[in-house]
């Protein structure tokens, strides 16, 4: 089984840990994610706050992580769920006062949530990610990061839709809260880019407008 398949269950142990061949996804489908930290560990509280407070998006994580001593896998999968203020990603607004916010367990699996496939690996098991940031990053649009891809340790990335018509937001979505926790500088799937936080919410914003 290959966790990295958006298209593929994912099976995990008894600590959530997913099990089966972990491999970074080809940049072209993905949302890839370069984090100064090592460590892959998940704190689904501090992000469904932190998406809560500066997102207005409902936010969960399966399945369920959990780290017994401390210990954390080298690399892992997981699905990223996003519920807005009607159980869609549709309304989940950027700011709106609409939005309603509740706990990671009321989203995943509550039903009416997008769901999209994260993985995480050492950035050294991802050359070519590391040399495509690189390259974007030392060019007219890398907008300062290769000071940040240089010293980047983790590679995440958030598989894109794979039909030309299926809805970005939910990625989109996934991006920008991860973008914000972990600090990490995001190139998008065939874009010669390199943006933060301040640019991903933007890029929500306009996709949330341009679905309504």
């Amino acid at each position: 089984m290959d966790a990295s398949d958006a298209a593929s269950p994912l099976r995990a142990d008894e600590n959530g840990w997913a099990e089966g061949r972990i491999e970074p996804i080809a940049i072209e489908r993905a949302w890839s994610l370069f984090s100064p930290e090592a460590d892959c560990r998940i704190d689904v509280e501090r992000w469904a706050h932190h998406a809560q407070r500066f997102f207005a998006l409902r936010i969960g994580v399966a399945p369920e992580k959990v780290y017994p001593s401390g210990a954390s896998p080298l690399v892992d999968a997981f699905d990223f769920e996003v519920l807005g203020a009607k159980g869609g990603v549709a309304d989940s607004r950027v700011g709106s006062p609409d939005s309603r916010v509740g706990s990671p367990d009321a989203a995943v699996g509550g039903g009416g949530g997008e769901r999209v496939r994260v993985i995480t690996v050492p950035l050294d098991r991802a050359p070519h990610a590391r040399a495509a940031a690189l390259a974007v990053a030392r060019g007219p649009a890398g907008g300062g990061f290769d000071a940040l891809i240089l010293r980047a340790k983790r590679l995440w990335q958030i598989a894109a839709p794979v039909d030309a018509g299926a809805d970005a937001r939910p990625a989109i979505a996934a991006a920008t809260v991860l973008a914000s926790v972990l600090l990490a500088p995001v190139l998008p799937p065939g874009e010669a880019v390199l943006f933060g936080v301040k640019t991903a919410r933007e890029r929500l914003e306009r996709a949330q407008r341009g679905a309504s």
